[in-house]
């Protein structure tokens, strides 16, 4: 079972059935990022539900209030004891959850979930046995605007081509101009049948839409991502917390 926080949320709203709630807390056992990510989803649930929260803290209330009315006179100062000494427990995880979330939320950001992500791509020459051509030789001396130039220079593009300006524009930080070409790449690639650079053109678009402030697009392109273990991709994306993913989707649903 591979993490995800709608699995992790319908476990915490007891959801799911016996047997997957095992796994999942199998799963949580096992795996770090599942267990940090449980832990960060259950607080954020906790802040934004503040009904929930005044309803478990009522409850207690109400459980203590009747331990009080029991006509056990000797009991009676232990209970105000208990009740006192919860009361202030509850505050302070209330207090504590409040602040590790308010503070999970603030530092979270596109731009910091990029930085931790991106990486510049190496070219291979051994794809295909291709040989070196001037926008490779220029990629691979870094440069991004000699790339550029000769891709706007072709009649027609390759896979390779259109993947290798796109990534000189985002080098350059020109992330509406490498947008537009992985996108162009994307549809064309869907047209063709011809898939090569398929799951890299994937991934670095899901960074540029993080830049280019499509947070939602890019949302969406990493669970895609997330969801075929055969990507190349998969293993980075699914280092990204699926409640920092969560995060910056909230922040952006407006």
């Amino acid at each position: 079972m591979e993490p995800n926080h709608e699995i992790l949320t319908d476990y915490l709203d007891r959801q799911l059935n016996p047997a997957i709630s095992s796994q999942v807390e199998n799963m949580v056992k096992e795996n770090k990022v599942a267990a940090a990510d449980l832990q960060y989803l259950k607080l954020a649930i906790d802040t934004v539900r503040q009904d929930a929260v005044r309803q478990k803290v009522s409850a207690i209330r109400q459980s203590f209030e009747k331990n009080q009315a029991r006509p056990v006179k000797q009991a009676n100062g232990m209970v105000r004891s208990m009740y006192r000494i919860s009361m202030r427990v509850a505050a302070i995880l209330i207090i504590v959850a409040g602040v590790a979330f308010f503070y999970k939320y603030i530092s979270v950001s596109s731009r910091s979930v990029y930085e931790n992500q991106f990486t510049g791509y190496e070219l291979n020459n051994t794809r295909g046995q291709e040989k070196t051509d001037g926008e490779s030789e220029a990629y691979q001396n870094k440069n991004w605007s000699g790339v550029i130039s000769i891709y706007n220079g072709e009649a027609t593009h390759s896979n390779k081509s259109s993947f290798l300006a796109a990534m000189a524009e985002m080098q350059q930080n020109h992330f509406p101009q490498a947008v537009a070409i992985f996108e162009n790449l994307r549809n064309a690639s869907g047209k063709s049948k011809d898939y090569a650079f398929k799951d890299e053109t994937e991934y670095y678009l899901s960074l540029a839409y993080l830049m280019n402030h499509e947070e939602i697009k890019s949302v969406f392109l990493m669970d895609y991502i997330k969801s075929d273990p055969s990507h190349t991709y998969y293993p980075m994306v699914s280092r990204i917390s699926s409640i920092d993913l969560k995060i910056i989707e909230l922040k952006n649903k407006k």
